[in-house]
């Protein structure tokens, strides 16, 4: 090839990468450049690349990039959440474990993918119990495994129902414990009662979260206090203290507006 044909495609790979990067792009422009891609640079990746992580990438577009025999187009093409079911189990049947954990954290994928994952190794069954599209029954098959990094990715998920975040607050584990105890739905009651767990970190959990949503609430702070010595139990006390300076002074401005009064 000489010079000027060189610096042709230069500009032309520019330019299609330019348009593969705009999120306005239109999917038949998208497929267009991967196909001027595949001919004119099969061996490089940087515009199909960018077209596998487009909005607009059509579930027909991103099945032919998913053939591609490129790790990292594949991987990019499972998270997408234009994926089709069908491509999602032929990526799923490559039994490569970086494409499964693409895979397990992609809210779109079919049922029968979601039920395989949880069969699988232990990091992509971690990144599944993250996934929000979980169906319930799932999620209570991996409350149930052996591994805590399983459960304490499932106290994560932002779609836990009610039910499982209640069971997992008992979880035989600290780690999942407190995560539980540091989500925002964790309701009062259920603090309370983890306020006097055994384990330091949960009750750790708890004080954060009780001083950002329940800072008056005497009763769960005064059960902090009784794990002496320790520096949570010192800072619960201390707690309790401003809350009684800050009662000490309402009480003397209700007093003092009381003697204004005619």
């Amino acid at each position: 090839m000489n010079r000027k044909a060189s610096e042709r495609d230069d500009e032309m790979m520019k330019s299609w990468l330019r348009l593969a990067n705009d999120p306005r792009t239109a999917p038949d422009l998208l497929e267009n450049a991967a196909y001027w891609e595949s001919i004119n640079k099969p061996n490089e990746y940087a515009i199909r690349l960018a077209i596998s992580r487009h909005r607009s990438a059509t579930s027909e577009l991103l099945a032919k990039l998913s053939m591609i025999n490129h790790l990292p187009l594949q991987i990019s093409v499972a998270g997408h959440p234009n994926l089709s079911e069908e491509t999602a189990g032929k990526l799923l049947r490559q039994h490569l474990r970086e494409l499964r954990r693409a895979l397990a954290g992609n809210p779109k994928i079919p049922i029968f993918v979601m039920n395989k994952l949880a069969r699988d190794y232990k990091d992509v069954r971690v990144v599944l119990a993250k996934n929000p599209s979980l169906p319930r029954a799932l999620m209570s098959r991996l409350s149930r495994q052996r591994e805590k990094t399983v459960r304490a990715a499932l106290a994560q998920n932002r779609n836990l129902p009610f039910s499982l975040l209640e069971q997992l607050s008992r979880d035989r584990h600290e780690d999942v414990r407190a995560v539980i105890a540091g989500r925002e739905e964790a309701p009062l009651a259920g603090l309370r009662e983890m306020a006097g767990d055994a384990s330091a970190k949960v009750r750790e959990a708890v004080f954060d979260r009780a001083v950002e949503d329940f800072p008056c609430d005497r009763e769960l702070f005064k059960t902090l206090t009784q794990f002496k010595p320790s520096l949570l139990a010192q800072r619960a006390q201390e707690h309790l203290k401003s809350l009684d300076h800050q009662d000490g002074v309402m009480k003397m401005l209700e007093s003092a507006d009381g003697e204004e009064e005619p």
